[in-house]
């Protein structure tokens, strides 16, 4: 005879193989024949021990945050047209230059073939002399720049317009920037000028001659580059970029060459990154210089530390109110330091990609300039010296030699954008294991409140079984005998 623990476990069990969502225990508990029991329980640990493969696999997969890339095209009625600088390779003009310029140009030339391998810049009496010899001129980087560098005024900038509307630009639409090739000219910056803010332009056509249409000179005859250390070419260098982010010429855009029409077609792109674990992103990321935190912003401002931090003082094309390095700090301590940042010797920048920005994807051709039956018509319409009598050969040559048509605009209004997005989310995790679970068990999460239910109860029965007193005896006295009769429910 069963004992009244042992009965209430078996009750406990038969109820819940019988009520249980979980597909298959009924089966083994109702089944008369061991073979069958068997069966069915087989083939209930193998549909287990896949759901138990499954749902690892898929916990694994989620705890690697994998990421996946959206790509969409959106269309649009207009779009806000980006900001493009424009660098002349020429950084000094032979003509806005001084004696007392050209001596400390030459000084810089000098240096140009400084054995970087016997300067350590870590050396303080390297660091030293390089900050006293600076401190011993009055010679300024910036103010000679600004005086002798390449100007967009009506001497080179021969027709601007925007839209096709005839003299709709002109040099004043051009904001001044300092970078490596001296001074440049971003046209559309949106920064604010004679304390008025400028609204960002946008084009509302699509195709050549409905944005940006210019003709420049750029006067190859000022040209000063040396040979060593300068710029051997001849022409612009052009960069479209977002008006957020700062133009980094030295690293990205094009080059134009001179007697050329070209043609800018372009295409914008939008990305949304992740941030930590899925994407590499850091929203909390901030420039001190710039508003918004950009890859070339932080480039920028990272160079300009180093540079600071062993020679302070700062480049002409570097932001910040820090003392201006002179031509011998330049050759002596700044540029060693940022050839040691190329290899590496001097810690690097290590600069986090932004969580959203836009870029423009350009499509560049060009057509030789001009055609030979529009010489004198073209020469006229763009203010050519007729107090010089060139000659149709002459003429055509410094054409060719000097002037650049540049035609920048949208190819479609239209962009593309790119988004990131968690490969598996949290919920997707959550519907697999529930699809694993339903798939090989027939189970939802119900049915593992059942089961912790069930066990919640057995466990109760036992400890219920446990705590039962062991001695709860009865005395019976058939005749003269005592013979004690344990109680049934006590254990033996």
């Amino acid at each position: 005879m069963k004992d009244s623990s042992s009965q209430k476990q078996s009750d406990l069990d038969q109820e819940f193989a019988s009520t249980t969502t979980l597909h298959g225990i009924a089966r083994i508990f109702d089944s008369t024949r061991l073979p069958v029991r068997l069966l069915w329980l087989s083939i209930l640990l193998g549909c287990l021990g896949v759901c138990v493969w499954q749902i690892t696999d898929r916990f694994q997969r989620y705890l690697l945050h994998e990421a996946t890339t959206a790509v969409s095209v959106e269309y649009v009625g207009d779009l806000d047209f980006p900001a493009v600088t424009i660098c002349n390779f020429n950084r000094y003009r032979s003509s806005a230059l001084t004696e007392d310029d050209k001596a400390h140009l030459e000084e810089l030339i000098e240096y140009a073939d400084y054995d970087y391998d016997t300067y350590d810049d870590e050396e303080p009496d390297a660091r030293r002399t390089a900050q006293s010899q600076g401190e011993t001129t009055n010679f300024s980087f910036s103010e000679v720049t600004l005086r002798t560098g390449f100007q967009m005024d009506e001497e080179t900038l021969l027709d601007c317009k925007w839209r096709g509307k005839k003299n709709s630009c002109n040099g004043q639409n051009f904001t001044h920037v300092f970078t490596s090739f001296g001074n440049c000219w971003t046209f559309n910056s949106g920064e604010t000028q004679d304390e008025k803010e400028i609204s960002v332009l946008n084009q509302i056509q699509p195709g050549s001659g409905n944005g940006l249409t210019m003709v420049i000179n750029i006067q190859q005859a000022e040209y000063t580059e040396p040979v060593q250390n300068g710029n051997l070419e001849a022409g612009l260098k052009v960069l479209v970029h977002d008006q957020e982010t700062p133009p980094s010429v030295d690293s990205e855009g094009f080059a134009i060459a001179p007697g050329v029409h070209a043609f800018v077609g372009l295409r914008k792109i939008e990305y949304e990154n992740l941030e930590y674990p899925w994407g590499e992103c850091d929203k909390s990321r901030r420039l001190l210089h710039y508003d918004k935190y950009t890859l070339p912003g932080c480039d920028i401002e990272c160079r300009a530390e180093r540079i600071y931090e062993r020679c302070q003082c700062k480049l002409v094309r570097h932001p910040g109110d820090e003392t201006e390095c002179s031509p011998l700090q330049v050759k002596k301590c700044a540029t060693p330091v940022l050839a040691k940042l190329k290899t590496g010797e001097v810690e690097g920048c290590g600069c986090p990609v932004p969580c959203n920005y836009s870029e423009f994807r350009t499509s560049l051709s060009m057509a030789t300039l001009p055609s030979n039956n529009l010489l004198v018509d073209l020469w006229k319409l763009y203010g050519g010296d007729d107090s010089v009598n060139y000659t149709f050969d002459e003429t055509l040559r410094y054409i060719r030699d000097n002037w650049i048509f540049l035609d920048v605009y949208y190819e479609s209004l239209n962009f593309e954008k790119y988004v990131q997005s968690e490969a598996i989310t949290l919920s997707a995790l959550i519907s697999d294991i529930g699809g694993q679970m339903g798939l090989f068990l027939g189970a939802s999460f119900i049915t593992i409140t059942e089961i912790l239910h069930y066990l919640g109860r057995k466990a109760g029965l036992w400890v219920t079984s446990r705590s039962r007193p062991h001695a709860n005896q009865s005395k019976v006295r058939p005749g003269n005998e005592t013979v004690a009769i344990s109680d049934l429910s006590s254990p033996h």
